[in-house]
């Protein structure tokens, strides 16, 4: 395994329904230099939360709180455009968030977020009526074997994942582990076209 399995998640939902958040503005890129064993601990949305709060003036210290329990955050649309930096991911859990539900992701984001163990949730009820739910509604659970997410007030959303990206969730397994697990298949595979094709396997030198 190389992270946690991911399931049944029960936590706070911290909204910040925003579109457009890219990678920088997940991680900044002075912040790139460090290793994946430093982590990005309290780095989370560095730049991005003090231009915020000269703006709004909003209360953001869910993004650097320590709970016992996961969180989750909910963004806007296009959660994670931008860059294709996988800090972006790693910032995230470092600081304790599990799950992002966004109306929609940045592609390269959303592969990065799979093969660390973060799960991205896409939610294709009415935006607004989802943002007002989640936004009275602290807690949720997610469930992803059934591919729900409930909200305190027993209101329970489905959402559509791709079964290879839920398969490598729930196994706790990234791209590579997921092909090794067919390494039966693979070599069945060969030796069937081995015998079926034997030139392709010593093909003449090209003078």
């Amino acid at each position: 395994m190389r992270f946690e399995a991911v399931n049944h998640l029960k936590g706070p939902c911290y909204p910040l329904p925003i579109d457009n958040i890219d990678t920088d503005q997940i991680i900044p890129a002075r912040f790139l230099h460090r290793s994946r064993k430093e982590g990005f601990k309290g780095l989370l949305f560095h730049d991005f939360l003090q231009q915020q709060a000269q703006n709004t003036a909003p209360d953001l210290q869910w993004v650097h709180a320590e709970i016992d329990v996961p969180k989750m955050l909910l963004a806007g649309e296009n959660f994670g455009c931008g860059s294709s930096r996988e800090h972006a991911v790693w910032a995230l859990l470092d600081n304790g968030f599990k799950v992002v539900v966004a109306k929609s992701f940045g592609d390269i984001f959303y592969g990065n977020a799979t093969n660390n163990g973060l799960l991205l949730i896409r939610l294709t009820d009415p935006w607004p009526v989802v943002l007002q739910s989640l936004a009275q509604n602290l807690s949720v659970q997610v469930k992803l074997d059934e591919q729900t997410l409930t909200t305190a007030d027993d209101h329970v959303y489905d959402f559509a994942m791709d079964d290879f990206f839920k398969n490598m969730l729930l196994n706790g397994a990234q791209e590579i582990d997921m092909t090794l697990r067919l390494g039966e298949k693979i070599a069945a595979f060969e030796q069937t076209q081995a015998q079926r094709f034997p030139w392709l396997q010593q093909p003449k030198a090209r003078i």
